[in-house]
């Protein structure tokens, strides 16, 4: 069951978080940023969703918010503010401190697009294994590979993708398959599977639920991907650890050991998420 930090400093914010995440996640609401470093440290957070505005003078560190992100790099990180007091200044910062979304009160924190904002950090938060893993692999398969799945959520097409990098489709296909790596059209649909196999890390998420959060056609669609490309049901995905299945298959194709992940299934329940 996915694992949602929260650091808000209203209760709207925190209400209109929860009807937006309502479906599979357990909520860790907390007071102060001492106590969502302590549940970082102790548990495998996915998301933390903070007002980076809070003051907390026990925190233990002068600025938790890069200590959260410099420390617990897989947690996905969410700025959820409201304008004013957080000034454009603010937005910029948590760019450059490599947060993964931002939602703005009463501007883009509708219902449907707070969990967008929110599913899109998470795929994020699969970039930086993947992009480990790729180490010293062809400037164009890399940015390639990463695009495929942080654009899960996108109609990409290997013509725009092969547009958005400056490339032609012919020179990019060629690049992948001289790293052993599949075709644009192929390494598209294995990083919405890539995604897809993430969110199914949640027992409660239904493979209808995926389907409809990454735009495939249908249910039908997705289960078909799921056996085209993996070799195996949704079900069977969730059994063999989600994401890191998915990542192995696309990785062994290339003949390179696949990213580490740490898999629902090495989540700790939600009461060992209370402080002492």
């Amino acid at each position: 069951m996915a694992i949602v930090a929260t650091l808000l400093k209203d209760q709207l914010r925190i209400a209109r978080i929860s009807a937006a995440l309502s479906e599979g996640h357990v909520f860790a609401p907390c007071d102060s940023w001492h106590q969502l470093l302590n549940i970082a440290k102790r548990s495998a957070v996915g998301v933390a969703v903070v007002d980076p505005l809070v003051k907390d003078a026990g925190a233990g560190h002068p600025d938790p918010l890069r200590e959260l992100r410099r420390t617990y790099s897989a947690v996905a990180i969410v700025a959820y503010v409201s304008i004013p007091p957080a000034s454009e200044t603010d937005l910029f910062e948590y760019g450059r401190l490599g947060l993964d979304g931002v939602a703005i009160m009463d501007r883009t924190d509708h219902r449907h697009n707070l969990r967008a904002i929110v599913e899109r950090a998470v795929a994020r938060g699969l970039l930086d294994p993947v992009r480990r893993a790729l180490g010293d692999s062809n400037p164009t398969v890399r940015d390639a590979v990463l695009m495929a799945i942080s654009r899960a959520q996108q109609r990409l097409s290997p013509e725009s993708m092969a547009r958005a990098m400056g490339v032609s489709r012919p020179y990019l296909a060629a690049q992948l398959a001289s790293q052993g790596f599949p075709s644009p059209q192929q390494l598209i649909a294995m990083g919405r599977l890539i995604v897809a196999s993430r969110m199914l890390e949640d027992e409660k998420r239904s493979a209808n639920s995926v389907a409809a959060a990454l735009d495939f056609a249908s249910a039908s669609a997705f289960r078909n991907s799921c056996q085209r490309y993996l070799g195996a049901s949704p079900g069977e995905i969730r059994e063999r650890g989600g994401a890191c299945f998915a990542l192995a298959a696309l990785f062994q194709s290339a003949g390179r050991p696949a990213p580490g992940l740490q898999t629902a299934g090495d989540r700790m329940e939600l009461a060992a998420l209370e402080t002492r």
